[in-house]
C-alpha cells in the first residue's frame, strides 16, 4: 500500500507501513513455532506469515473451484447439456494421440 506525500512543487511516493495483526497462541504452539524457527533459521513471525499465505492460497483456490462448479451446475440447469462418458473417452484419446504425434 502506498500513500502520497505532497511537497510543493515536488512530491514522492512513500511506502506505508503494514498494520500489525495480533494472534493469540497457546504456550505449546508458541514453543513449537519457536523450535521450528530455530531449526530453519527463521523467525516465528516469518513462519506465521508463510503459514497464513499458504492457507489463503489454498482456501482461495478452493473458493474459485466452488465458484466454477456452481457456474457449471447453473449452466447445466439452464441448458440440460451433458457429455457422455464415451464422448469424454474419445476426446481424451484424441488428446493423447495428438500429444504422442507432436513428440515424434
Amino acid at each position: 500500500m502506498l500513500y502520497f506525500v505532497q511537497h510543493l512543487p515536488n512530491w514522492k511516493m512513500t511506502p506505508m507501513p503494514n498494520p500489525t495483526v495480533a494472534l493469540r497462541l497457546n504456550e505449546d504452539t508458541q514453543n513449537r513455532l519457536k523450535a521450528l524457527g530455530q531449526r530453519r533459521d527463521r523467525s516465528p513471525h516469518y513462519l506465521m506469515k508463510e503459514a497464513v499465505e499458504k492457507y489463503l492460497a489454498t482456501e482461495e483456490a478452493l473458493e474459485a473451484e466452488r465458484d466454477l462448479m456452481q457456474a457449471r451446475w447453473e449452466r447445466f440447469e439452464l441448458t440440460g447439456e451433458t457429455v457422455t462418458h464415451d464422448d469424454v473417452k474419445a476426446w481424451a484419446a484424441g488428446l493423447a494421440a495428438k500429444s504422442d504425434h507432436s513428440q515424434s
